[in-house]
């Protein structure tokens, strides 16, 4: 193994594990919404726990992940709407999901890492 792979790989465990900080923080905001609108810390921690858990299971990541990145690029859509352009929009929608997805799949893939 090259010098080169090790520093590749360094560099790549840094990136994933700054990205996660982003869904963990989202993670939160959630399971405190879901806690709020019911009133419950039951739910609060259910949610909490249920959704870091989540995390480690495939088939339940990959929609989780979309359905979070689907939420950015709305933010996206809304951004591009004070300009008052439907372009606009679309564009900093697809953009913002685009990215957030591959925010949140370097995350998944440090949580995998880090669970190993």
């Amino acid at each position: 193994m090259s010098s080169e792979h090790v520093r590749k790989g360094v560099t790549n465990a840094k990136f994933n594990e700054e990205q996660s900080n982003i869904l963990f923080i989202e993670i939160g905001i959630l399971s405190i919404l879901i806690g709020l609108m019911s009133k419950s810390w039951w739910a609060f921690g259910g949610s909490f726990l249920g959704l870091i858990f989540s995390l480690r299971i495939k088939f339940l990541a990959i929609p989780l992940m979309i359905v979070f990145s689907l939420v950015w690029g709305a933010i996206g859509y809304s951004i591009g709407a004070l300009f008052e352009s439907t372009a606009a929009s679309i564009v900093l929608g697809i953009i913002a999901f685009l990215s957030g997805l591959g925010t949140h799949f370097a995350a998944v893939q440090w949580a995998n890492d880090i669970a190993e």
